[in-house]
This record gives structure tokens, sequence and C-alpha cells, in this order.
């Protein structure tokens, strides 16, 4: 499970759903886009609930690992739909800390 945090509120979500919806985000600030995705997550009693946000190239949203894992939200059809979703734009790759890059340069003109 992980929790997204956007706009100061926390969703609760599963693994592939808030990576799909940071991927989604990356792509969509990529293209200057905007779009209302509708969230599955686990509401505060546990049950299944879904949250509407709008992400577009100024969303700040951050992805997080929670301990809550016996709360797993299966929405494979969902992830699908977002990562293709996301291909139209292009796919924007994450950088990772324990990448080692530098990120100050600029880039070799050709």
């Amino acid at each position: 499970m992980k929790h997204i945090q956007y706009d100061g509120s926390t969703i609760l979500t599963s693994d592939d759903v808030a990576d799909a919806v940071i991927e989604y985000a990356a792509a969509l600030a990529g293209g200057d886009r905007a779009d209302t995705v509708a969230v599955p997550a686990v509401a505060d009693d546990g049950t299944m609930t879904t949250t509407k946000i709008l992400i577009g190239p100024s969303s700040e949203i951050v992805v997080e690992d929670t301990e809550e894992d016996d709360l797993e939200v299966e929405q494979e059809e969902f992830v699908a739909r977002l990562r293709a979703a996301a291909e139209t734009f292009g796919h924007a790759e994450p950088i990772h800390a324990d990448t080692r890059s530098d990120l100050t340069s600029a880039p070799e003109q050709v």
C-alpha cells in the first residue's frame, strides 16, 4: 500500500495505483496537459472509495510507502488504462536518488 499526498490530503491506495498515478502525472506535465482522475482508494473505515483529483503540470504529488499492506486495492483495469493514457504523451523516466547522474550539466548539442 502507498499514500498519495495531494493538496494537503492523503489517499491510501495500492502500490500499482499510486505508481500509475505518479507516472501519469509526469506524462501529463511533459505534455503540458491536465486531467481529472478518479483514484480507487481505501477510506478511513476500511471501505473502498474513489477520490477524484485534478492532475496537471503544476500538480505537487508525493507517493510514499505505508505499512498498511493488508488492505490491497486490486485495480488492474484502472492501472492499465492510466498507463496506456500516459503512453500517449510519452514516457517520463523518474530520477531515483540511488542513480548517479550529473543533473547540473547542460545537454550536449548535436
